[in-house]
């Protein structure tokens, strides 16, 4: 599932051809992906200028010019194609979106993924009820700390909880995890101040790298704009189960958490009970 660092891949490879653009027609081939809080249609867009491009958590968000605003949720395999001539859809292809100058093709091979249009984005993003942004000055040792030491839960779990921070998903938990020296499988509340406090720049750190490398390409994740994700020959746990640690040389293991796959090292991360 693409997480942050490619959703914001895709937010800003989509504004340098798109800014300013004024939609001329609209196609939803597939009902479905429009969610039932979605209070206008595709159609309604027609005639109006694409005019910001944001990201909270993992889902992109279109600004439009009649103060409109598309949100998208790529869930597990959405993905767009940019093209600069008409071409025809694909049978995956969900929505299309023509401008003067480019065909925006939107795809979803398991059609999974959700979008919205709203007048109001704030009040629709309170009903998904998203935690702080990873840069957030909000987002501080105590807040972490009085998150954590409410709940039992795995803090593999806990950073997959779109609540607490927005934007971690499977592949950066491990890595963050790996980083921090401490397994999937520690209970949140044992965490201690000074670990909650260390998360902070590691999990920026970690974000941020991966932006800058553009995402990571991992099975069906790919922008499809002429981006490709390089982070993933940087990854230090998420899928090298059986291969060694790069700190110490032992083999890395795996565990389900809350239905999910986590890659460790036995050997540098303990589990803390």
């Amino acid at each position: 599932m693409p997480e942050l660092p490619e959703v914001e891949t895709i937010v800003r490879t989509l504004e340098k051809s798109l800014l300013g653009e004024t939609i001329v027609g609209a196609e939803l081939y597939y009902e479905s992906l429009l969610e039932t809080q979605s209070e206008y249609t595709l159609n309604d867009l027609i005639g109006a200028r694409f005019v910001s491009f944001q990201r909270r958590g993992k889902y992109l968000w279109f600004g439009f010019s009649n103060d409109l605003h598309l949100f998208i949720h790529l869930r597990m395999e959405g993905k767009f194609h940019l093209y600069s001539e008409p071409m025809l859809p694909s049978k995956h292809t969900h929505m299309l979106i023509r401008t003067m100058n480019h065909e925006i093709h939107y795809l979803d091979t398991r059609k999974f993924s959700r979008f919205a249009i709203v007048k109001d984005p704030e009040a629709y993003l309170l009903t998904k009820k998203l935690g702080l942004e990873p840069w957030d000055p909000k987002l501080t040792s105590s807040y972490l700390y009085n998150a954590y030491s409410k709940t039992t839960r795995p803090i593999k779990s806990v950073l997959l909880d779109q609540s607490i921070v927005a934007g971690i998903g499977n592949i950066y938990a491990d890595e963050i995890l790996y980083e921090m020296k401490v397994h999937p499988l520690t209970p949140a509340k044992n965490l201690s101040k000074y670990q909650c406090q260390k998360i902070i720049p590691i999990i920026r750190h970690i974000l941020e790298n991966a932006i800058k490398a553009g995402g990571t390409t991992i099975r069906s994740y790919t922008s499809q704009l002429n981006v490709t994700g390089l982070f993933q020959i940087n990854l230090n746990a998420y899928g090298r189960s059986g291969k060694p640690c790069y700190r110490c040389g032992s083999t890395l293991q795996h565990v389900k958490v809350s239905g999910r796959t986590s890659v460790f090292c036995p050997k540098c991360q303990k589990v803390k009970i």
